[in-house]
């Protein structure tokens, strides 16, 4: 899916980002920016562990900073319903065992 660079610039997203999609009420689309995490380096070694854990602390109060300074650190309760109850159902469709 392409997103236009006029969007990606507003929210901060860079180009190439892996990006979840989920289907909320009424039909629209919540597009979520994804991490991605090296697993190599929270496999290794427990200092190697403990220093991406660190650099990964960073990140987020980097991500949370931004969010305050765009003014997208808020949601409303009911925002933050339909986004909980979402995330569930993805949980569901992806958790089912197939039948034997």
């Amino acid at each position: 899916m392409v997103i236009p660079r006029s969007l990606r610039e507003q929210v901060g997203v860079a180009e190439g980002t892996l990006m979840k999609v989920a289907v909320v009420e009424g039909g629209q689309f919540l597009l979520t920016p994804q991490l991605t995490i090296n697993r190599p380096v929270i496999t290794h070694g427990r200092k190697d562990r403990k220093q991406a854990f660190q650099e990964l602390a960073q990140v987020v109060a980097e991500i949370r900073q931004e969010a305050k300074e765009k003014g997208v650190d808020k949601m409303s309760m009911s925002e933050i319903n339909r986004a909980v109850a979402a995330a569930r159902r993805d949980l569901k469709k992806t958790s089912k065992r197939p039948a034997k």
